[in-house]
């Protein structure tokens, strides 16, 4: 009797041992697709829409100055999220084209237009997933004397003098030139900088060090809201776009998961990405067709009108010799 119940709790043992063994192989072979991203330059929106396939693993340590993007590559990565300011960082051939032809499809003309201006080594190779537009952000508006408000020369009145902060991009700042006519003049809008500094303009702005900036909606909207001295402007002329856009590495056997664009701009996260400053890449007037949850002040601007949005241009990418050209004629100017 005794040995048989020795037995049986040696079989129980070992059928517990084997099932552990059992459930961590299984855990081994289903292990978690990896979307990487530095921190805090999307919302959470965009990650917790994922499937339970993927996982967020945002890019640690990260020197903006220095970093490049093809270094994340040494981890495994199955899908990058960036802005489309470092496109041209990556090398072609480290990334792979995404099959997604039901997303590309219904693509608007603004997203179509941007993939073109990124020529046919890239087109195929990125794929948008949002866009929100660069405005100009003031603090007690009120008390400014403002002149031609509704149009990006606003940004050219005294009271802005040595005041706001622009955007460390020449290319960006040339193309705002380029679209007001003023012969390439880019001794007014250095006039009007108090400095150049992406990373810190919404602080400048809120601390009371600046009176504007120029940045991107996504990237003050949330203080637009909750601050009563925080004001903003999206210009008539349109204005520059900036896009998120994804990439796979070479290396990644991972197929593109075309439920999650479905998710992320699906009922459960469509208003509040929304009031986050970002728009879908597809059809606008779907949109305004809808009963978005947004600010009533500032309906306009974060479902823009279609005669501004149309207007709105992306910024292509530039050879090497374009670049050279136009810092050239920045810093001459």
């Amino acid at each position: 009797m005794n040995i048989d119940s020795s037995g049986r709790r040696k079989f129980i043992k070992y059928g517990l041992i084997s099932s552990l063994f059992f459930l961590s192989g299984c855990s081994t072979s289903q292990k978690k697709l990896a979307l990487r991203s530095i921190p805090n330059t999307h919302p959470s929106e965009f990650f917790n829409s994922l499937s339970a396939d993927w996982e967020f693993f945002p890019i640690k340590d990260i020197e903006l100055k220095k970093f490049s993007y093809n270094s994340t590559f040494k981890y495994e990565t199955d899908l990058l999220l960036l802005n489309d300011g470092w496109i041209s960082d990556l090398a072609v051939n480290s990334i792979k084209e995404i099959k997604a032809d039901n997303i590309r499809n219904k693509f608007n003309y603004q997203t179509r237009s941007f993939l073109d201006g990124l020529g046919e080594d890239y087109r195929k190779k990125v794929l948008p997933i949002a866009v929100s537009p660069w405005v100009i952000l003031l603090r007690n508006e009120d008390s400014l004397a403002l002149t031609n408000k509704y149009s990006w020369e606003v940004i050219f009145s005294n009271s802005l003098t040595n005041n706001i902060i622009f955007p460390n991009s020449p290319y960006l700042l040339i193309s705002i030139v380029n679209k007001l006519n003023l012969d390439n003049d880019f001794s007014k809008i250095k006039t009007q900088a108090k400095s150049f500094d992406d990373r810190n303009a919404l602080n400048w702005v809120t601390s009371g060090r600046a009176r504007a900036a120029v940045l991107p909606l996504s990237s003050c909207v949330e203080r637009l809201v909750d601050d009563p001295r925080l004001s903003v402007i999206l210009p008539q002329e349109g204005s520059p776009l900036n896009w998120s856009v994804l990439v796979s590495p070479s290396q990644s056997l991972a197929n593109f998961p075309n439920e999650w664009f479905d998710s992320l701009w699906g009922d459960k996260y469509l208003t509040r990405v929304i009031r986050k400053g970002f728009l879908p890449t597809t059809n606008l007037s779907e949109l305004r067709r809808k009963n978005i949850n947004v600010p009533k002040k500032y309906q306009s601007i974060f479902l823009p009108i279609e005669s501004v949005w149309e207007k709105c241009w992306s910024l292509p990418i530039l050879s090497l010799e374009r670049k050279k050209d136009l810092a050239s004629n920045w810093n001459n100017s």
